[in-house]
């Protein structure tokens, strides 16, 4: 089917969610909530490194709220699938507000690296979790299996439509105004979604189901560990990226337009997300996985190789291709190997494994950066992610609906 096919296919199921009775007001709401999430690194990293004059420094903090975020994610997922979501959701708004704001204040008082840090960490940690609320609602707004996929791969691209703007606008407040005022329009809108979304009739009536939980969680299945590993190496490649394209920029003049080269990566992953949504698809999931985190790789290492901003613009549209396919493949695989009563859990143990694997992929990246050049960077996250598909074939059999 031609390209143009696939749009129309997708249209047609995306707009059939969308017509469901209580699904428009929770994907609207979770557009503003998903916003902030690209707004965050790319802000962290321009207010720190204005700061402190360092990316190693700015990619370390950015990595302590990533990772904080990851916590913060399974915590309130467990928390959502116990007593629902509008208190969690609310109670993690505020806490992330007041967090943020003294992140910003911090930054511009020249307060030490350890403060920095703290605040980071306690704003990662409270960044209220409305995508993984988005996927768990879908789960009952929808019976068709075939048509869950694509409210699967919906999830993808409502979040790839906000942070598609979200780096532009962070480099256009940058520009005008200063990386704080970036910061406070993120976590505006950050509590602005959250707040939003639970006031929807859908996100009001949802519960989890109760069930019993070792300390590990969803982890307990060899499954969702498989795709925990496989996301944790795709979340370091984008984290080295993260860093490494404002690296590219900034030797040209402008670190704040790293934002643009984001931009196309996140262009490229909600064109790649609406062409995968709009059929289903056959063959062995495992496999097609990893394909797509080789795929990845091959566009991290071409990315090194970029010579000019045209080049590693259209790089980056093309790897971008592969990212929403490769998140929504995994999330799909949570229905086979995810044990029962976890389903907003498991998503956010998911969801870990990509933040967290951001988290180390800023550190990695901001490192290599100050040590050597982008470069060395880009080849780093091209590794990573050949790795990632390394680890999908060896595991493969974790992923079957037996081993399940």
């Amino acid at each position: 089917m031609p390209i143009a096919g696939h749009v129309r296919a997708g249209a047609r199921r995306y707009g059939a969610l969308l017509a469901l009775p209580g699904a428009r007001g929770p994907v609207i709401a979770s557009i503003a909530g998903s916003m902030p999430i690209g707004m965050y690194t790319f802000g962290i990293v321009l207010l720190v490194r204005d700061a402190t004059g360092s990316f190693a420094t700015a990619g370390r903090i950015a990595g302590a709220f990533a990772l904080a975020n990851a916590l913060g994610a399974v915590a309130q997922g467990r928390l959502m699938d116990r007593v629902g979501q509008r208190g969690v959701l609310r109670t993690a708004a505020g806490a992330h507000l007041i967090a943020v704001v003294a992140l910003v204040l911090a930054a511009t008082h020249d307060a030490p690296g350890a403060v920095l840090a703290a605040c980071a960490l306690a704003g990662g940690g409270s960044l209220p979790q409305v995508p993984v609320a988005m996927r768990s609602l879908w789960t009952v707004l929808v019976e068709d299996a075939d048509l869950r996929q694509s409210a699967y791969a919906l999830v993808t691209i409502v979040f790839e439509v906000s942070v598609v703007t979200a780096p532009v606008v962070v480099a256009g407040l940058a520009e005008v105004a200063s990386p704080a005022v970036a910061m406070l329009a993120a976590v505006g809108l950050a509590t602005a979604g959250a707040l939003g979304f639970t006031a929807t009739p859908a996100s009001r009536r949802w519960r989890g189901a109760l069930h019993p939980v070792s300390w590990a969680g969803p982890l307990g299945a060899a499954g969702v560990r498989t795709l925990f590993a496989v996301l944790a190496g795709f979340g370091t490649a984008i984290g080295v990226l993260q860093v490494a394209l404002p690296a590219f920029a900034a030797e040209r003049g402008s670190a704040e337009a790293g934002g643009l080269f984001l931009a196309g990566l996140s262009a490229g992953s909600l064109c790649g997300g609406v062409v995968y949504g709009a059929r289903t698809w056959s063959g062995a999931p495992a496999l097609r996985v990893a394909g797509l985190m080789l795929g990845v790789a091959a566009g991290c290492a071409v990315a090194a190789a970029a010579g000019g901003p045209l080049e590693m613009a259209a790089t980056m549209l093309a790897t971008g291709v592969l990212l929403a396919p490769t998140t929504t493949a995994c999330s799909a695989l949570l229905d086979v190997v995810a044990p029962p009563g976890t389903v907003t859990e498991a998503f956010a143990v998911l969801v870990m494994g990509i933040v967290v694997g951001t988290a180390a992929g800023n550190a990695l990246g901001g490192a290599l950066v100050d040590a050597a050049s982008y470069r060395t960077a880009a080849l780093g996250a091209a590794a990573v992610a050949a790795a990632g598909a390394a680890v999908a074939v060896v595991r493969r059999r974790s992923l079957s609906a037996r081993a399940a």
